[in-house]
Parts: structure tokens; sequence; C-alpha cells
């Protein structure tokens, strides 16, 4: 049976456009790997729709508190998964779908509701566990490691942006923008003498007029609406100044690298703010909602005036590293990770992934493994009572393996990742869930020996609750011990 995924969001020129873009991103993470569905309300501003999207609409006389039921309806809760996105989306509303059998992953911003999804997604660097109120089964992924950055803006994160001198401006206020502030910010940037071209993208639930007569009569100014990701990427690297809210848009030109000037005008918006404010990623534009056309002129010369912004974009390269969408498969993949024991049939399998150059550079015996050494001692360890050897599967396919080897004091546990599965934060999961598995048979603490150089084993490891115990050499190379106890 295969896994659906059904994207949740709405969006029109009352709440905005936001949350949808969000969940486009996430569907294009997604698309190639499963099937799914974007679930939006009949209000919901539809010309603002991908048209190669697979769309579900929920009837206006549907109301919030009858949607669990009307999805259940709809879909099998067996294989899918809901990703939802909007402030309506709360308690109540998560244990609704939580009782109706589906699994959810839920976009926060807010920080503010008790979360009952099985993931909670924020991806504010301001975000910290700490500040939430959950269920036990909870889990978080939190930071811009987890940005909802489009295919081209993730690629675009992982490149160098050479700057040049202020000349274009890029200026956008998302989907409805209720201040004007589009409006206001062009007519700053028509003022200073410096800015040669000034490009205005205009969101699907834009209402204003004035712009559109401000276009008219002047040369300089350019109003976009409806652009697909490539050509928005394009925009924006022909421009060498970002204006724009703390909200995803901030995060897309963050990967382009230039200077930004960021603000807020909505609640969603102050966290990521005063995250990236603080750490002199962008220049601080602070309550965009209060600004008129003259804040705007002194904010942009301020930034003008500025003479090296190697700072600001380094600090953007550190920030948004491009690698989200292998982060959001491995969201799909944690909700479906199951083990069974190895069997001979395994052999090949497990000599494969032993055998690749990345891990035997980092086991303590870096030599390539011989197939009939491998296939006698595999043999041997199967059957062996003081092993418990694991395959981890992710939707039921091979993606891992976990084997804790019984001495008489400790156990000491080694992990594979299948190549594929990789990127994805898995081997914490792999860790934990395995680690219960032994915890029901066994009650020697575990040990897990890590090379020192290897800092994603020992992350890994962290975030599975091990604890450091000790440094040693071992086989010439110096290690670290980690510990875990029952």
């Amino acid at each position: 049976m295969s896994l659906k995924i059904l994207c949740r969001a709405d969006g029109n020129s009352i709440i905005g456009l936001g949350h949808m873009y969000r969940i486009f991103s996430i569907i294009e993470f997604y698309k190639d790997a499963f099937e799914v569905v974007f679930l939006t309300r009949e209000t919901s501003t539809l010309k603002s729709i991908p048209q190669d999207y697979t769309t579900k609409l929920i009837p206006e006389h549907i109301a919030l508190e009858q949607e669990a039921v009307w999805i259940r309806e709809q879909y099998s809760s067996k294989n899918t998964i809901l990703v939802a996105d909007g402030y309506q989306f709360n308690s109540i509303y998560q244990k609704q779908i939580k009782s109706q059998g589906f699994q959810l992953i839920y976009i926060d911003d807010l920080m503010s509701e008790h979360m009952f999804a099985d993931i909670v997604v924020n991806h504010s660097p301001f975000a910290k566990k700490e500040h939430y109120k959950s269920e036990i089964y909870t889990k978080f992924a939190l930071g811009t490691s987890y940005a909802m950055l489009r295919p081209t803006f993730n690629r675009l994160a992982q490149l160098k942006n050479d700057f040049s001198s202020v000349k274009e401006v890029f200026v956008c206020f998302g989907g409805a923008d209720p201040y004007n502030l589009s409006y206001k910010a062009a007519l700053a940037l028509l003022q200073i003498d410096n800015i040669k071209q000034i490009h205005v993208v205009l969101g699907g639930a834009y209402s204003h007029s004035d712009i559109y007569d401000l276009e008219q009569t002047s040369q300089n100014l350019k109003l976009y609406s409806n652009l697909d990701e490539e050509s928005l990427s394009l925009l924006m690297k022909k421009c060498q100044l970002g204006i724009a809210p703390s909200s995803t848009i901030l995060y897309e030109l963050c990967a382009v690298k230039m200077p930004i000037l960021s603000g807020y005008y909505v609640e969603n918006q102050k966290y990521i703010y005063k995250a990236l404010s603080e750490r002199g990623i962008v220049f601080k534009g602070d309550d965009f909602s209060i600004y008129t056309i003259q804040d705007f002129k002194i904010k942009i010369e301020a930034i003008l005036n500025k003479k090296d912004f190697s700072g600001y974009l380094k600090q953007q390269q550190q920030l948004i590293d491009g690698f989200s969408k292998s982060r959001f498969l491995g969201l799909i993949h944690q909700l479906n990770v199951t083990f069974r024991k190895v069997n001979l049939q395994d052999a090949k399998l497990v000599f494969d992934w032993s055998n690749e150059s990345v891990v035997r550079q980092f086991s303590f015996n870096s030599e390539p493994l011989i197939w009939e050494n491998h296939l006698e001692w595999f043999s041997k360890k199967i059957k062996d009572r003081n092993t418990l050897f694991l395959i981890a599967e992710v939707n039921n396919k091979p993606a891992g393996v976990v084997r804790y080897e019984i001495n008489e004091n400790h156990a000491v546990v080694g992990i594979l990742i299948d190549k594929t599965f990789r990127g994805q934060k898995l081997a914490p999961e792999f860790l934990k869930h395995s680690a219960k598995l032994y915890f029901k048979k066994y009650d020697l603490p575990i040990w897990a020996y890590i090379k020192k150089d290897n800092k994603a084993s020992i992350k890994s490891f962290e975030n599975a609750r091990y604890m450091y115990l000790k440094e040693e050499i071992i086989k010439g190379n110096s290690s670290f011990v980690y510990k875990l106890e029952k």
C-alpha cells in the first residue's frame, strides 16, 4: 500500500498566502517520492495553486470541527500522513486528527498551543523544545535546517553569490500586503538617486491599486505577480538589496544572499525576525506595520552608506544550507521505522553497506571487506545469542543495520545507514527505537565507540540520549566512548 501525504493549508486575501506557499515547498520535497494531495478549502485563492498539483477542495459547508471526520471519509488513515500549516490547526484540531488514526506533522510559528501532533516543525532559529507543551510522543524539528524553501532556492543556498554595489532592489511583502508596504517602499526607493531599478513582487491576494498608477509614471519601477520559482530566483539574483518581512520570502533572499532590510507586521514573523536580526543576518526594520515612506527611506539610505556587507552574507550562508528536502523526507521516514532480525538472505546487503568507502573511513578497521570472510562472520553472528542483529526498515524498505554485541558488563552498539537514507537525521531514531528493543531483553548498559573526527556520528548518539563516558585510544585512533543506561 503506497504512502499518501495530505498537505493541508488555506490562503486568501484575508489571512494571506504564506501558509499555502510554505506547504507548496513541502509538496515539492515530497512529490517525487510519495503520492501527494494538496488539501484546501473552497474559499482559498485557487489561482495561486500550481496547476500540476493534485488538489482536493474541502466544501465550504464543512466546519473546521467536522474536518477530521470528513478527511477520514475521503482517505484511509492506514497509509496517509497529514502535514498541516495554519493557525486554525490548534490543539483541538490536532486531537481530532489523531483520534481518526492519522499521523500528523504540524508546521508551527507561535509556540503557544499544546501539541498533539507526532512531529512539530518550526523553522525559526529562535524556536527551542523548551518553548513547547506537548504530548510525550511528540517530536520536534526546529531551526533553519527545516527551512521550507523551494528546490531552486535550496540549490542557490549551496552556492556563493558575488556581490556588487546596490543598483537594483527586490521588494516583496507577501500575498496580501495588508499595510500596502510595497507601495511605501517603492515610493521611498524612487527618491534615492543611486537606485536604478526597483522590482516589486505582488502576491496573489494583493488588493491595493496605488502602486499600479505609480508604475505608469516611473520608468525604473517594475511590478510582477504570479512568478514561478525559477523566474523569482532569477529576479532576486539580479538585485543587490532585498526588502521583505521575516517570512519564507526572507529565507529565500538569504539563500540567494544579499543585504536585506527586514522586519515584521504579523505575530508569526516576530520570532524569525528576532533571531535573524540579533545574529546580524538582516538589517533591523522592526515593526513594518507602522512604517511611513520616510521610515523606509531613512533605513534604506543607512544601508547604502555601509560599504562592507561580507559579514551579513557569511551569516546568510551559514543560516540556510540547502538540504531541507532530505530532512523533510526524514520526518516522513521517522514515522515509519520498523525493525526485524537479520537473516542469511541479508548477507549481501549488509556486505555492500559495510564496504562503502565512507563507512570504511569511519570504521576502526578501514580495510575493504572480503566477501568470503564476511559471509563466514555473518553466518556466525546471526546465530550468536550474545548478538542482537537488526535490520531497520523505512516504509518496509531496508534502510540500515543496528547491531548490539553483548559482553560481560556492557553491550557495544554499531550502526550503518543505507546511503539512500543518509542526511535525513534517521540515525538517532534507529538508535532510540532499537535501544527499546534491546532493553526489553537485556539490562546491561550500551557503549558506543566513535572516532573523534566522526562529528556526525557523535551528534547522532547525543541526540539518541547517549552520554559521554570517556576518551580512549582504539586501534591507534583517538576515540570517544558514549554510554546509554536502561
